[in-house]
């Protein structure tokens, strides 16, 4: 009886999926449910299928590696999977980084069809020319979405994409992700990216070069989604994103020896704001108008002036951090937000103070929502208040407040008024 093709070396997982591992398929004995593709007369159905159905079949599996698992279903699924739109491979140790390097190339040599996605996943094994060489193979399939995490065994050395890959016409989603120690990556330096709506950089340094991180971000026309996560972005001093579509914005910033970066927004089309980390507010003079959603919790030491106003003046839900948003708004001339409908403080048992909860509270009364998380981080001796003077804090526009988790507790209606606000939550989280 014929053998099973061999399969040595492989590590594919599903796009969206958890990680699968390698698998080696050598020898196998005909499999029982390879009767499932015939009839008692020996006839084989499956085979007899056209390859576009085939291929709908195989594109509706849960990951790749069900894919590459069907060819014992019949002889002619054994590289029918390669024609699948959708690749993910990565590597790990115990392959042969000789047969992992053929597998690559064999994958990719498929021109016949076009990638709709490629994830590449090989941290340090490979030189950043074989990684870009794949990748250009991939270019060359007009992929669209395109997912690489690698990063250089050199640190001195920055990574720099290749030409193909900024002038790729069809590629819409970039996710990079390198070494929060070793990566430096150098932006190009030409305009390229023209088709891209979605980028994501994680744990990459951009170095100090802000006029080239501004001019690299001008030119991508189409840029609609921007993810910057753990990213080394102090030495940038400034950051300034002038993205005329740009409706996604996500920046979490960290450093070890807190330096910040400020940021400077010029986004018309902005609808969801997230700045988290060690990051300056001081440039937000542009107003957003279109912002609707906004997660602001800077990590800032000191009495750092921060300026939000009127650059968030139109937003709805705000979720900020109450000591950091109270600054703000003394240094606001009018920090007025009309349009906002439901507002979440976070704060910590050391740093919450009834005169910034006031201070909120006076500005904006006429809230639907709103909550407070305050976290278990306290040192110093509770005081409590009677009824009495618990109403002369809280404003009269208040119709509900509720505390919740309390000393583990169950939710206890404590107050109740009668004219705006729908729900106040004190979240106390102690533990």
């Amino acid at each position: 009886m014929p053998q099973q093709r061999k399969i040595v070396g492989i590590a594919i997982a599903p796009m969206e999926g958890s990680l699968i591992r390698a698998y080696s398929i050598k020898g196998m004995k005909k499999s029982k449910r390879s009767k499932v593709s015939q009839r008692k007369d020996g006839v084989d159905l499956i085979s007899n299928m056209p390859d576009a159905i085939l291929l709908l079949i195989l594109s509706r599996l849960p990951s790749t590696k069900e894919a590459i698992r069907s060819s014992i279903l019949s002889r002619r699924w054994r590289n029918l999977w390669t024609a699948i739109p959708s690749l993910d491979i990565r590597y790990r140790k115990k392959f042969k980084k000789t047969k992992f390097k053929e597998f690559v190339y064999w994958v990719l040599a498929n021109k016949t069809v076009d990638l709709d996605r490629f994830r590449l996943c090989c941290d340090d094994y490979y030189s950043m020319s074989r990684v870009w060489r794949w990748t250009h193979m991939a270019v060359n399939r007009n992929v669209k979405q395109l997912d690489v995490s690698f990063y250089p065994k050199d640190e001195t050395k920055a990574i720099e994409f290749p030409h193909c890959l900024v002038t790729c016409g069809s590629l819409e989603v970039l996710s990079f992700h390198g070494s929060y120690i070793s990566s430096r990556l150098s932006l190009p330096r030409f305009k390229g990216f023209l088709a891209l709506r979605f980028l994501k950089l994680t744990d990459v340094d951009l170095l100090d070069d802000r006029v080239l991180v501004e001019d690299f971000l001008e030119s991508c026309p189409s840029l609609e989604d921007l993810f910057l996560s753990d990213c080394v972005l102090c030495k940038l001093d400034l950051l300034c994103i002038s993205c005329p579509k740009l409706k996604t914005l996500s920046i979490d910033c960290e450093d070890e020896d807190g330096r910040c970066c400020d940021i400077k927004l010029s986004c018309p089309k902005l609808v969801d704001l997230d700045l988290t980390g060690h990051i300056r507010c001081n440039s937000f003079n542009e107003r957003l108008d279109s912002l609707k959603q906004a997660v602001i919790e800077p990590k800032l030491a000191g009495n750092t002036i921060s300026v939000l106003f009127p650059g968030i003046s139109g937003v709805e839900s705000l979720w900020i951090d109450l000591c950091f948003f109270s600054k703000c708004i003394d240094a606001a001339h009018d920090p007025s937000l009309p349009n906002l409908k439901i507002l979440w403080l976070t704060t910590t048992m050391d740093d919450f103070t009834m005169e910034n909860f006031n201070q909120v509270l006076k500005y904006y009364p006429k809230l639907k929502c709103f909550k407070m998380n305050i976290e278990k981080d306290f040192h110093g001796k509770y005081q409590w208040l009677g009824e009495a003077k618990t109403k002369r804090i809280l404003s009269r526009d208040v119709k509900r407040v509720e505390f919740f988790k309390f000393n583990g507790e169950q939710p206890k209606l404590v107050i109740d008024w009668t004219i705006d606000i729908l729900l106040l939550f004190f979240t106390w989280v102690l533990g």
